[in-house]
Order: structure tokens, then sequence, then C-alpha cells
């Protein structure tokens, strides 16, 4: 498996890419449990096999969770952002 350019080590606790750099992590372990599978099965290791898929089983559940973390914290971040500033009632023109 080749190292990823998208490290969660180069990002800082509670940053968004963060989790996306985990997420790709689990997903390129994944990728190299399917063509293990595809192999135990050629080789017709029943064993082999059904440990690689729950192994890639748990990264994708594992993967799903990340994502529903990374979700919620988006909106906790949206409902952080300041609103438009208003103008004060006083200061609206009206058209009398």
């Amino acid at each position: 498996m080749s190292k990823s350019s998208f490290r969660p080590e180069d990002f800082a606790y509670g940053d968004p890419d963060k989790l996306r750099a985990i997420i790709a992590e689990l997903m390129a372990a994944i990728a190299m449990r399917s063509n293990m599978a595809g192999d135990y099965a050629y080789l017709r290791d029943d064993a082999g096999l059904q440990y690689t898929l729950q192994c890639a089983a748990a990264e994708l559940r594992a993967a799903l969770n990340i994502f529903a973390d990374l979700k919620d914290q988006k909106q906790r971040l949206k409902k952080r952002q300041p609103s438009p500033v208003r103008q004060p009632a006083s200061q609206k023109r009206t058209s009398e």
C-alpha cells in the first residue's frame, strides 16, 4: 500500500481535514483488503477470505462513523458562524 500525501498527522486536532485524511487512510486499507479478498477467493482459502472480509467491514464501519462525526462537526461550525449584521430599527428608513 502506498503512503498517501493526505496524512492525518499533518492536521491539527479539530480540523475537518484530519477526519477526511483518516477516512482516506481507511479507504486505502479497504482497497488493499479488497485485493487480498480476491486472492484468497482465487486460492480457495475460505478462512483468509472470511478474516479479510471481516476486517474490511470493520474498517468501512469506522469510516462511516468518522464521516458522521465530520458531518456533526460541520454543523456545529456552521451554527457558530456569526449572523449577518442587521441595522437597528431606529436606523431603518421609513417611506413616509
